[in-house]
Formats: C-alpha cells, sequence, structure tokens
C-alpha cells in the first residue's frame, strides 16, 4: 500500500509490498518438508548412524527456523522514501541509505531471483518486477514495491542519473 504520510511532508512515500504468489508457495514447500524431515530423522534413529539422523533432524529444525522468519519478515517489508533517504525493512534487517549514496536507478521487470542472494542485495518480497537502485560504491539494491512506477517518479525527484559518454 502507497501512501503519503502527511500534507507537510509532501514528499514522503511509504510502501508496504505485497509478496508473490510464487515466492509464498516455495517457501510453504520448504516450511512443510522441513516439518516432515523431522519425524523421518526419529524415525532412523536405530535404524542408521545416530550422528546421521540427529544431521537430518538439525538440518531440518535449521531450514524451519530460517524459513518462519523470512516467512513472518514478508508481511513486515517496507520502504520509507523521503528528502534525506530511503529507509528499508525487512524484518528485522533494517537499513538506511541517503541519496548521496546512488547514482542511478531503473525498473527491472524480468526474474532476478538468482541475483537477490549477492552481497549488498537486499531481500525483496517478489522474484521479478523490481526497482534497482545503483549505488556509487557499485552495489546495487533490489527492492520490489506494490506500485513500481509510482516509486521511480518519485526517485526522480531524489536520484541524480549519471550520464555517461561514451
Amino acid at each position: 500500500m502507497l501512501s503519503e504520510e502527511s500534507p507537510n511532508n509532501q514528499d514522503k512515500l511509504i510502501d508496504h509490498p505485497s509478496p508473490s504468489l510464487l515466492l509464498v508457495i516455495i517457501i510453504s514447500l520448504v516450511l512443510i518438508l522441513g516439518l516432515l524431515a523431522i519425524p523421518f530423522g526419529i524415525f532412523l534413529i536405530g535404524k542408521i548412524r545416530l550422528i546421521s539422523a540427529i544431521f537430518i533432524i538439525g538440518c531440518a529444525f535449521l531450514a524451519l527456523l530460517y524459513t518462519s522468519l523470512t516467512l513472518l519478515a514478508l508481511g513486515t517489508t517496507k520502504y520509507s522514501l523521503n528528502q534525506k533517504g530511503i529507509d528499508i525493512r525487512f524484518g528485522i534487517w533494517h537499513r538506511y541509505f541517503s541519496w548521496g549514496e546512488f547514482n542511478d536507478f531503473y525498473q527491472h521487470k524480468e526474474n532476478f531471483a538468482f541475483k537477490v542472494n549477492t552481497p549488498g542485495a537486499t531481500p525483496c518480497v517478489r522474484l521479478n518486477n523490481a526497482v534497482v537502485l545503483k549505488m556509487k560504491n557499485g552495489k546495487i539494491i533490489y527492492l520490489t514495491p506494490k506500485d513500481s512506477s509510482q516509486m521511480i517518479n518519485k526517485l526522480g525527484g531524489f536520484i541524480t542519473k549519471s550520464i555517461t559518454i561514451a
């Protein structure tokens, strides 16, 4: 949900993106498989070496923990833009960037799932239709707002694009 905060702060934009159905399905499948792996590991105790069964149970538990936290964080994702910078929240992950750190932005409509886990990338709630912010230090930040075109229009007032003459 996009909203302007107050009449006194016309340039503030808050975006609460909604996750894609595909991402929620993938996370739910991992949760189900993790839940099935724990009883399976317990069943294997006595049939295989104990350390192997404990390893299966431990991996399933860690996968469940990580996936549960990720699923819960999807609902708390929020991008807040104001005159000074952008505040990005995703569960317990919180970062603030000033506009001076960026030199370019654009919309990326294709799938970018394999780019999200690169160093410096931010968590996203969808796997396509992202707004890409390029930082002066070379890092890229992917955002998945509910309304990409509105965010792109708002970013145009905050980020000065660098022009490269070839």
